[in-house]
């Protein structure tokens, strides 16, 4: 027979799981991640997060169209947002997913992130609009989207 402290494990990484999912959406990668970082067994942790799953209550394509609103309302870009989905474990199918159905208009996000940054100081020369460039493509912007926002390098005269 179980001990009493053990058959509440599961019950402890459940309440743990759901406390931190109320602060904010979670992938399941991360959860699990977290959860462990707090000594929990790998095996309880598991059997809890496929039932959080199953429930509803944890959802990697949720996660991944908060993440992708929440990184567009900051100014980064598809490949940026990807990489980070990437990284904590979220599907490629669903990031795709959440990148389109979340129907952003990535040269607006773009132009938005560089008027923020750059004003409407005039470009300079082409060293400058090659830093804006790629001050750009590293918030993640692709580059049709980045020559949208900048226009293609023109030399004056």
């Amino acid at each position: 027979l179980m001990s009493e402290p053990e058959a509440d494990l599961p019950a402890q990484v459940r309440d743990k799981a759901l406390r931190l999912l109320t602060r904010r959406e979670h992938s399941l990668e991360e959860l699990r991640q977290k959860l462990s970082q707090r000594g929990f067994p790998h095996d309880v942790i598991s059997v809890v997060l496929q039932e959080l799953k199953a429930r509803g209550d944890l959802s990697d394509l949720r996660y991944a169209q908060a993440m992708v609103s929440h990184r567009a309302k900051k100014g980064y870009g598809p490949v940026y947002i990807r990489q980070e989905l990437r990284e904590r474990g979220v599907d490629s199918g669903l990031i795709e997913s959440a990148i389109i159905e979340g129907e952003f208009s990535w040269a607006t996000v773009a132009l938005g992130r560089y008027k923020g940054d750059f004003k409407d100081e005039p470009i300079a020369d082409y060293a400058d609009w090659a830093r804006r460039a790629s001050y750009l493509k590293r918030r993640g912007f692709e580059t049709g989207t980045i020559l949208e926002v900048l226009g293609e390098w023109v030399s004056p005269g």
